[in-house]
């Protein structure tokens, strides 16, 4: 992902977030040639943690506009750890015009092998998928981007990508600004 944000902006600053400490060991030796790209360990479902640790807040500034990338994860966030809690922490903490980039699987249109598939997810991870109405409700006090939220396949496709029936995709996606 860095490596696209800094073809458009070569400042840009990065910070990766993943609670496994094996994972975080293998990001910081692929990442330790740079300085504008970290990796830190911290809980999702602890956004305010998250939010303090000094590698991100090193790199990132919240009072100027950013970007948060909430992307295949807040599905093993479980309703009682409060996904819409964590999400709406994270946007307190963004400045106006920041983004929210978010996608999230849903059982809406195959809900028979969604129901397949998260039976074998869940020996590893929970798996939470939602409904659009559901996912919807993560970009309150965000303006969608067009077009809106959809499915993944289904957003800004070029003629190859298209998909006929886009309503079989396991994967809702959308982009919100700020307000």
């Amino acid at each position: 992902m860095h490596e696209v944000a800094h073809e458009v902006a070569p400042d840009a600053r990065v910070v990766y977030i993943d609670a496994d400490p094996v994972v975080l060991v293998h990001g910081q030796a692929l990442l330790a040639s740079s300085d504008k790209v970290t990796i830190a360990q911290a809980d999702l479902r602890r956004p305010q943690e998250l939010l303090d640790d000094p590698e991100l807040r090193a790199l990132i500034d919240f009072a100027e506009p950013v970007a948060v990338l909430l992307v295949a994860v807040l599905h093993a966030v479980t309703d009682a750890e409060d996904p819409i809690g964590v999400v709406t922490t994270l946007r307190d903490a963004m400045a106006p015009g920041s983004y929210l980039v978010l996608s999230h699987s849903s059982a809406e249109g195959r809900p028979e092998a969604s129901a397949k598939v998260g039976a074998v997810l869940r020996r590893a991870a929970p798996f939470v998928p939602r409904t659009r109405a559901q996912v919807l409700r993560f970009f309150d006090g965000f303006e969608l981007v067009d077009p809106g939220l959809v499915y993944a396949q289904q957003w800004r496709p070029d003629a190859s990508d298209a998909v006929e029936h886009p309503e079989g995709a396991w994967i809702f996606g959308g982009v919100g600004r700020k307000r």
